[in-house]
Formats: C-alpha cells, structure tokens, sequence
C-alpha cells in the first residue's frame, strides 16, 4: 500500500491562496536547500505569489548568474531560445542592478552606524565639558552653579576614594588561621 496523492483544488479566497502559498514557499526553498546541501547540486529557483512578489533563491551566487550559465552551456542541439540575446542583457541588467542595491544597503547601514557614532561622540563632549568646563560658554548664573556643583560632587567622590586608599594602606594586613596575611587592598577580592 503505498502514498496515494490527492489532486489539490484552486483555492478562490485570495488570502486563503495567499497563506496557502507562504506555506508551499517555506517547503520547497527548505526542499531546495536541502537538495543543495545533499546532492552537492547547483539550485536557482524563482517563484511569484499570486499577488505578484518574487521570491528567488540560489544557492551559489544570484539566480542570474544561474540563467547566464545556462545561457552559455546550451549548445545548438537543444533548439533555440527565443530572444537569447535580449534575455543575456536583462539578466545582466538584473545582476548590476542587485550589486548597486546590495552596495547602497552597505552604504545606508555605514552612514546609520556613523551617525550613531557621531550622537555618541557628541554625547561624550558634553560629559566631558563638566570635567573641563570652559568659562567663555558659561552664559547663566544657572549654568555656572550646575557646572560648579558637578565639580562639587566630583571632588567629594575623589576625597572619600582618597580617604579609603589611605585608610587600607595603613591598617595592618589581616593574618589568617594558617598564618598567611590577606589584604582587603584595592584589586582584591
């Protein structure tokens, strides 16, 4: 008893159809992967769902370069194709136009990360301008006192820092059961 195929019926619901065509996509680009992988096989595959968009896949390459090589591997003996000259430039086309997207997606995602960086950099100046204030920039009394007590602050930090360093240079190393000495210096843990 083996596998008995049910012919399928054309579903009239376009976003039945739709769905339907999502699911058979995701199988036979898994399918084509596999077949790739296996059987060590050369796989270009276009599909258009029933609202239009293209899917391709290849494992080696573009899908264009599929179709050039096909092109050039034909030999005389198989009939001849129709418009193969028009189809070499379109296919051509296709391929520098997908290598100028491909190169302004590069650019676009060079240009994100550099104003990234620069929002970045900016935001360091402005930390920074608190550690090195410049008096020629300060226009308001609020200005100054924001800038004097940030200095305030830091200054209170570093004292009790200080104070803590000092503190743990003096006091006598803590000897243990066994005898060796423990710090409880900076670096220790």
């Amino acid at each position: 008893m083996g596998y008995k195929r049910h012919p399928k019926k054309r579903n009239v619901d376009p976003s039945s159809r739709e769905m339907m065509y999502n699911k058979s996509r995701e199988s036979i680009l898994k399918k084509a992967a596999e077949l790739c992988n296996f059987d060590n096989t050369d796989v270009g595959l276009l599909m258009f769902s029933p609202t239009g968009e293209l899917t391709s896949y290849a494992n080696k390459g573009r899908v264009e370069d599929m179709f050039l090589r096909y092109i050039e591997q034909r030999d005389d003996s198989d009939g001849p194709l129709e418009n193969e000259e028009f189809l070499c430039q379109g296919l051509k086309h296709l391929k520098f136009e997908a290598e100028m997207m491909e190169r302004m997606d590069r650019v676009e995602a060079l240009e994100s990360r550099l104003n990234e960086l620069n929002r970045l950099k900016y935001i360091a100046e402005e930390k920074m301008r608190f550690y090195k204030p410049d008096a020629s920039k300060i226009h308001s009394e609020a200005e100054a006192h924001y800038h004097q007590q940030f200095l305030t602050n830091a200054l209170r930090k570093i004292e009790k820092l200080k104070a803590k360093l000092l503190e743990e240079e003096a006091s006598p190393p803590n000897r243990t059961c066994d005898g060796a000495s423990t710090s409880s210096g900076v670096g220790s843990s």
